[in-house]
């Protein structure tokens, strides 16, 4: 697959159809079979205007994997290989950024609203995690519905740094990224069901503006 360059692409919120809202970034695939959220936190950051750990899409990656294996909540490599908890403070950390959280979300409506609030009221991305937590993909997009940026959002646009494969087929790519109705998208992302801590059964999801919890 081709690699992106690292060119910086600014946040910005490009509103076109009314409803539809979209953050500008550069995407960039995972370079290891385990690094979807290292892949997805130097999309975050760079769409934010942050600079890089120095080095290629490799060593970036690598120096965002290093942190969050040691910053895991007390997991081990075998029982998640990187958790929620972890990509959100390296979110936070390395982006400076504060209120960044991996709070778990109880319902799917919970979840999609926090996505709407994110992308459209704080122009900033989100994380989540796709079939029952085993494959972390970055939200970039929303197309609100009536219930505007306090509901679910009646579509998203996703980028899917994956490149190595996981035990499900991924969706389709287009230079990494898609656009799928929220109904669509629902089907793959489902409540963690092959992992431990608070979030079993819950959404996860790393945004701006929820709670850090461990």
């Amino acid at each position: 697959m081709l690699i992106p360059s690292n060119s910086v692409a600014i946040a910005s919120a490009v509103v076109s159809p009314p409803g539809a809202i979209e953050l500008a970034y550069s995407y960039h695939s995972q370079q290891n079979g385990d690094w979807c959220d290292p892949a997805d936190i130097e999309m975050w950051l760079q769409a934010d205007g942050i600079a890089l750990p120095s080095g290629d899409d490799h060593a970036v990656q690598q120096t965002f994997w290093s942190y969050e294996t040691s910053h895991n909540d007390g997991f081990t490599i075998a029982q998640w290989n990187a958790s929620p908890y972890a990509v959100a403070v390296t979110v936070a950390h390395y982006g400076h950024l504060n209120g960044i959280g991996d709070a778990p979300q109880p319902t799917l409506a919970a979840a999609g609203s926090v996505i709407s609030h994110s992308i459209a009221t704080l122009h900033q991305p989100v994380i989540v995690m796709i079939y029952g937590a085993l494959h972390y993909v970055l939200i970039t997009g929303v197309q609100l519905g009536s219930g505007g940026a306090d509901a679910p959002p009646v579509a998203v646009t996703f980028a899917n740094p994956l490149a190595f494969g996981v035990s499900a087929t991924p969706p389709a790519e287009s230079n990494g990224a898609q656009t799928m109705s929220w109904a669509d998208f629902a089907t793959w992302y489902t409540a963690d069901s092959h992992h431990g801590g608070v979030w079993a059964g819950q959404w996860v999801l790393i945004a701006s503006g929820i709670p850090l919890v461990r």
